[in-house]
């Protein structure tokens, strides 16, 4: 649950940034339709919600069945759902290069546009916590082993 709680709370702090020519960068949070965000950043919000619920299912009420699996399966399967989507950001190359060429009879135009991007302290938290709450999911789920004490007791 600490890991969907990071991934929501982040998700209000600067997910990317870009630098658009010689103007000043602008960032831009993962709640914010902006390009190449929406709408699979707000996939990730909807999976730290989902997984914020199944914690408190799981907490308050056990591993019981949902929809014919148990909800520490339905966690690992949504936590590693949120964190490969974050992964996938995280690495992608966020620069753009646009060229128009426009030829009129007597003029002819050329211009470029060149973006650069940057994956942003909101986001680098975002997948710290995408990743705790995939470990925690997976430790819920995987059998703990049953320590005995040395004595024979």
């Amino acid at each position: 649950m600490f890991g969907a709680l990071l991934v929501l709370g982040f998700s209000f702090a600067p997910f990317v940034e870009y630098y658009p020519g010689t103007r000043s960068a602008r960032s831009a949070n993962a709640w914010e339709w902006a390009p190449f965000l929406a709408p699979l950043t707000w996939f990730v919000i909807v999976g730290g919600l989902v997984l914020l619920a199944l914690g408190l299912n799981h907490a308050l009420a056990g591993d019981r069945k949902v929809f014919g699996f148990r909800t520490s399966q339905l966690q690992v399967v949504v936590a590693a759902y949120t964190a490969s989507i974050l992964m996938g950001y995280a690495l992608v190359e966020k620069d753009q290069s646009a060229s128009v060429n426009v030829d009129l009879r007597l003029v002819q135009l050329q211009g470029g546009l060149t973006v650069t991007g940057a994956f942003a302290w909101g986001g680098v938290l975002m997948v710290v916590g995408a990743l705790i709450a995939l470990v925690g999911a997976l430790l819920n789920v995987l059998p703990m082993p049953v320590f005995r004490d040395r004595t024979g007791g």
